[in-house]
């Protein structure tokens, strides 16, 4: 056998060990990542449930319940506390849990009692210096606090029972004459009470229809009045006061084109707000504002076209929930 045949041999040994070293190999892997278990599966995140905001309830008279403690806050800065008390009771009667009308209402109920002792004690003060405007102080205090004992029992004693009759009997049943249903009014005009006067005249206009004299006084109320509430920024008000009167009469035909402008600038102005609100989905508040124009302009069509495309915005909303 030539030395070249054993080497030929040699490396066909050697190769084949190799072959069936890897063959082995093979079959061994196989077996063993057979029995391994597949790696566990991380299971996917939960994500939390995300809970709805609870759904917005509209409140369709809010606009008319802040007017009315907007109205009341007025009157009670003007001294007006009866009337003042009357708006707080119909926003009571609009929100009967409205705390701002209840703490309002209570707040009065301290001032009348205090205003009337004031009126009273000053009566007093005048009962023998000056009779009649003692008789007047008293009435005052019987026009704040009708069921106020101490000033009845005060015009009991000196005979003027029948003005306090006038003050608090329904029309028709007691007439003492027109110099008593203006004394009260005169002396509240005379003292800047214009609300208080106006009320006072009217009554005794109802009685007296063509008394001159209560008409010049009266519209001289509603003018001084009117001009009040103009310097406050009360113009809606303010407007109700001039509208009373004659366009001629001093210069309310210039107030009232003062007026009107003012009112007319503060729908715009509530019109835009309400157009920003709209922009940034705040549906319900800029609602309210478009409500605010109408109330001072009524014909605003772009308010009253909006309100209603917000309306059926919201409708839509509320139905996809």
């Amino acid at each position: 056998m030539t030395s070249e045949y054993r080497s030929q041999k040699s490396e066909y040994r050697s190769q084949k060990s190799e072959v069936l070293f890897c063959l082995l190999y093979s079959v061994f892997c196989l077996l063993f990542f057979a029995c391994v278990p597949p790696p566990a599966r991380t299971p996917p995140a939960i994500e939390p449930a995300v809970s709805k905001p609870p759904p917005v309830i509209i409140n369709p008279f809010k606009p008319f319940l802040e007017e009315h403690i907007k109205r009341a806050s007025s009157l009670e800065q003007q001294g007006n506390i009866s009337g003042a008390a009357e708006e707080f009771k119909i926003a009571l009667t609009i929100d009967p849990s409205n705390n701002e009308a209840k703490e309002g209402l209570r707040r009065l109920s301290d001032m009348a009692d205090k205003e009337t002792e004031r009126h009273f004690q000053k009566g007093l003060s005048l009962k023998k210096t000056d009779p009649s405007k003692a008789r007047i102080e008293f009435l005052t205090a019987l026009r704040i606090k009708p069921d106020y004992q101490p000033a009845i029992d005060e015009l009991k004693e000196n005979h003027l029972l029948v003005a306090k009759s006038r003050l608090l009997a329904p029309s028709g049943e007691a007439d003492t004459g027109v110099e008593d249903y203006l004394s009260v009014a005169l002396s509240l005009y005379e003292d800047g009470d214009y609300a208080g006067a106006i009320q006072e005249f009217l009554k005794a206009k109802e009685k007296y229809p063509k008394n001159p004299e209560i008409t010049k006084h009266l519209n001289f109320s509603y003018y001084k009045q009117g001009i009040a509430l103009f310097e406050k920024g009360e113009y809606k008000e303010s407007l109700r006061m001039f509208s009373n009167l004659q366009p001629n009469f001093e210069k309310a035909g210039e107030y009232l084109k003062k007026v009107r402008a003012e009112l007319k600038k503060m729908g715009e102005d509530y019109y835009k707000n309400g157009l920003k609100l709209f922009r940034e989905q705040k549906l319900n508040q800029a609602i309210e504002q478009w409500n605010m124009a109408l109330e001072i302009e009524p014909e605003h069509k772009k308010a009253r076209e909006y309100i209603e495309k917000a309306k059926n915005l919201l409708k839509s909303l509320e139905q996809l929930k």
